[in-house]
């Protein structure tokens, strides 16, 4: 067995970094919507298959060398109702989120594209298409965060300084720290953000969820209702808004257009806002807003930098 052991399950237990909220919030909140329509793989972009991980239909069939055409149509619900009916319900509430944008889903819908560019929401990179980037070359990869980065930029005028693959390489946050990006949310190990060490490069990173996450509709055990969905983001709430804690907690939610944007399913967002609006010292952030703010307060060469995970 070699002494060399690249992971760190050393964390910071019950003490956080000392990190307030300019605004004194308690509990700071990031909600995440993943736009992945129309990247998914797909017999008409080259693939050898068509996409069915993540559907919205956790019983469908994966079909190679043939169109899916039920799989096409759960996720065009996405991009068709799902994601302008969750960014009604953010705007109507006044919540910025940070979208998780692959950058072929935004060529294929620009008017969805131009809202994100009006708006105050984040726009973070996901990949030029959403697909399994494990046995890309690095260049192939660089090449389309690259795409990725510049199509986000061409579409919503907005320029990404923040980064989710997901199904990520080995290359994949190498890669993204030489595309200059501030932050990459491929982790999920804590609650607070981490710094890589470096030597001449400030590089967070955000950890994501896959807990408080509608994906889990699509998993067996999983979230079988709305009401599901909605205990659980309550229960997480609750523990972190009542942590006896001199410093700020932070929590991530993850949302699909296909999957949360349906009625029924957004009515457990739509729910959980209101209810997050009945506790005082509550703030609805970005991914971006948290970077900078760690940035400030917990600089790179502060004690607790980790090691890279």
């Amino acid at each position: 067995m070699s002494d060399y052991y690249p992971r760190n399950l050393n964390g910071i237990s019950d003490t956080p970094e000392q990190f307030l909220w300019p605004d004194g919030s308690r509990l700071v909140i990031n909600l995440v919507l993943n736009y992945e329509e129309g990247s998914e793989r797909n017999i008409l972009d080259g693939d050898q298959a068509s996409e069915h991980y993540l559907s919205g239909f956790p019983a469908l069939p994966c079909l190679v060398g043939e169109r899916h055409y039920s799989s096409e149509s759960l996720f065009s619900y996405g991009s068709r109702s799902g994601c302008w009916r969750l960014l009604r319900l953010f705007d109507m509430f006044n919540i910025p989120v940070t979208v998780f944008a692959c950058g072929l889903a935004l060529e294929r819908n620009p008017a969805f594209a131009r809202a994100l560019g009006e708006g105050s929401h984040e726009v973070a990179g996901h990949g030029h298409r959403w697909i399994d980037y494990r046995l890309f070359t690095p260049e192939d990869e660089a090449a389309d965060i690259r795409k990725c980065l510049t199509t986000i930029f061409a579409h919503t005028g907005k320029k990404a300084s923040g980064w989710y693959t997901g199904r990520k390489s080995p290359n994949t946050r190498r890669l993204v720290i030489e595309a200059g990006l501030l932050y990459d949310s491929d982790d999920y190990s804590g609650d607070y953000p981490w710094w890589l060490p470096s030597n001449d490069k400030k590089h967070l990173v955000i950890p994501y969820t896959l807990v408080n996450n509608d994906c889990l509709y699509g998993t067996s055990p999983g979230w079988t209702s709305p009401s599901c969905f909605l205990d659980h983001l309550k229960a997480t709430f609750n523990s972190l808004y009542h942590e006896n804690s001199q410093q700020t907690r932070i929590m991530s939610v993850g949302l699909h257009s296909r999957i949360s944007g349906h009625p029924g399913r957004s009515e457990a967002i739509h729910q959980f806002i209101q209810y997050v609006q009945t506790h005082q010292q509550v703030s609805f952030i970005t991914r971006e807003a948290l970077a900078r703010e760690w940035m400030k307060q917990c600089p790179v060469n502060h004690p607790r930098a980790e090691a890279v995970s």
